[in-house]
């Protein structure tokens, strides 16, 4: 009964606490800065800014140039550029995954209920006979949220909770976009307290192995 509430229905005359906010982003899922957390377009989206022709790779390790890779302006937390451990005590990786270089982390850490979002430019596939996304995620802390991997807007990866402190290595094929540029998309929601400090790195667009 709330008509501020995204699902408002003025035919009804009794609550049922069912109300769900207004959540605004882009809700295109061929644009770059697809939300799949929004119900309601802003106008925000953005298409293709440029392309990149697989194989291609990032590691994060010339500070302050994610390569391929954009922050949202439409999320609530940031994906950070780091190195050498995070902010918060028991969570998040010491060291990116090759050693000394960089990563891009979630710091969760004075927020609640919210998500990062980074995303690539459109990425030209057309190469690669068998392609796959390759990258390595780092997900300690007792209260690890979710990631969640979106290609096109299609979730093609995701994982929750703790998973230790190391790294991982995650593959996603991508057989089913093949024809297509595609753009990827990763998603860091927020798990309930500080010790939920996610990180990625290396990620790679290449042939499966």
């Amino acid at each position: 009964t709330d008509p501020t509430a995204f699902n408002y229905n003025p035919l009804a005359n009794q609550d049922d606490s069912s109300c769900v906010p207004f959540i605004y982003g882009c809700t295109d899922t061929t644009m770059l800065n697809y939300n799949p957390l929004a119900n309601t377009d802003d106008g925000s989206c953005i298409g293709c800014t440029g392309l990149v022709v697989a194989p291609y790779a990032e590691n994060f390790d010339s500070f302050g140039n994610l390569g391929a890779f954009n922050q949202s302006a439409n999320d609530q937390m940031n994906w950070t550029q780091d190195n050498l451990g995070t902010g918060s005590i028991n969570t998040g990786p010491s060291d990116d995954i090759t050693g000394g270089g960089y990563y891009m982390y979630t710091e969760t850490s004075g927020f609640n209920n919210m998500s990062a979002i980074l995303y690539s430019e459109c990425v030209d596939i057309s190469q690669l006979t068998n392609p796959c996304m390759t990258f390595y995620y780092h997900m300690y802390g007792a209260t690890m949220g979710t990631l969640d991997v979106l290609v096109n807007g299609t979730n093609v990866w995701s994982l929750s909770g703790d998973q230790g402190d190391q790294w991982n290595m995650a593959q996603a094929s991508l057989s089913a976009f093949v024809g297509n540029d595609i753009t990827v998309t990763f998603i860091g929601i927020y798990g309930g307290s500080y010790t939920g400090d996610m990180a990625i790195d290396n990620i790679s667009i290449d042939e499966c192995v």
